[in-house]
């Protein structure tokens, strides 16, 4: 079934539609939230709410990309202010990421599980967020933006996974600082390095 959106009945804005969804599954608990709870929340029935998502997989990818926005914010705003070496933006980005990831893990899971296609209009937001990411990294392995973006991502979902899971007493942030200098340093000394991504989100530098 299509995810595509149709036009809205009067009582629903288009625009925070994803951010209400958003807001109840963050109440819920994202392992308990219902399309009916977001239909309740709007004001609407759960069929008049199919017929603009089309399925549940089609209301996760606005929840998703409404939590995309408020990490993009919250990671362009600490790179903004930072205004120190690159090294140390990349770490700052590093640290504000997963402080989200840790502090509101039902928005998190939104933006991962979510699976929009190429096509849809909201899988730019995820273009654009991991524009942000290496756009910081590449200040720092210029010649290696893709790869050490790509492995930075990677090891930033492993340490949320862990400190949701067995690694649960321990800080997110536990040798977060050897961790990101060391990966940052390897890249360059291997530079340059082929992308890894995939062409709809590879960039010509």
């Amino acid at each position: 079934m299509s995810t595509f959106l149709v036009p809205f009945p009067a009582r629903i804005e288009p625009e925070a539609l994803g951010p209400r969804a958003l807001a109840v599954a963050e109440a819920k608990g994202w392992a308990t939230w219902s399309l009916r709870d977001v239909a309740r929340d709007l004001g609407v029935t759960p069929n008049a709410l199919y017929r603009h998502v089309g399925d549940r997989a089609g209301l996760v990818v606005l929840m998703g990309e409404a939590a995309i926005r408020e990490l993009q914010a919250a990671l362009r705003l600490d790179h903004r202010q930072a205004n120190r070496s690159p090294d140390t933006d990349v770490l700052d980005m590093c640290r504000r990421f997963l402080r989200f990831a840790m502090e509101r893990p039902h928005a998190f899971d939104a933006l991962n599980q979510a699976k929009p296609a190429i096509e849809h209009p909201s899988h730019d937001a995820w273009v654009e967020l991991w524009v942000d990411v290496r756009d910081i990294v590449k200040a720092e392995t210029p010649n290696a933006a893709d790869a050490a973006s790509f492995a930075l991502w990677a090891f930033l979902l492993g340490r949320v996974e862990l400190a949701r899971g067995v690694a649960s007493r321990a800080s997110v942030e536990a040798g977060l600082e050897h961790a990101v200098t060391a990966l940052l340093a390897g890249f360059r000394a291997i530079s340059p390095v082929p992308s890894p991504l995939p062409p709809h989100v590879r960039l010509d530098d």
